[in-house]
Formats: C-alpha cells, structure tokens, sequence
C-alpha cells in the first residue's frame, strides 16, 4: 500500500464491526453476519484510535502520517514508517480497505 493510495474503514453486506471508545482506547470488534468474533477483538492505543478515526472517510496514509506527526510531536519519517505498518496489520485483518473508483 503506498502513501498516496486512498484508505478506509472496511464493511460490507458479509462483513462489519462494532467500535467502542474507552478510556482512550477503541476496541474493535468484527461482526460476520450477525454474529460477533469474539476471538478477534482489537484494542487501540490513543495514536491507532486516532488513526481510525481518520479512516471513517477514505484517505491516504500520507494525510494520516501528517497528521500523527503534528497531533503527537514526531517526526514526519517517523510517523509515516509507523502509519505504514499500522496500515498493514489493519489491511492484512481486512479492518481497512483500498479505495477505488468504483467503490
């Protein structure tokens, strides 16, 4: 995934999850028709919670790295190698996915 390739929450007819925001954190719970996967809760630090924030409309992990780098006081090499990784774990859960033109 490259920084200028547009991301966002993923969901759809077969797939979805239920977010909850606690103490600062978030947890993500994914939901397959209608039942939930309790194996596969995610719990989201201030900066992941962040970051899915962002992901509610599509976005690039360029725009989520800017923003990181200013909300957080990192560097901008910084928080684009952590927003990439971060991406990934999210991609490779299918929590996210790439926004085309047909979608």
């Amino acid at each position: 995934m490259n920084g200028s390739s547009q991301v966002v929450q993923h969901s759809d007819d077969t797939r979805s999850f239920v977010t909850r925001q606690i103490a600062g954190e978030t947890l993500i719970v994914p939901v397959a028709g209608r039942v939930t996967d309790l194996e596969s809760i995610y719990l989201l630090n201030e900066v992941g919670s962040r970051i899915w924030e962002l992901l509610r409309s599509p976005t690039t992990a360029d725009r989520i790295a800017e923003v990181v780098a200013s909300e957080f006081a990192i560097s901008a090499d910084h928080a684009a190698g952590d927003v990439a990784e971060f991406l990934d774990s999210l991609s490779s859960r299918e929590l996210i996915r790439l926004v085309t033109d047909s979608a």
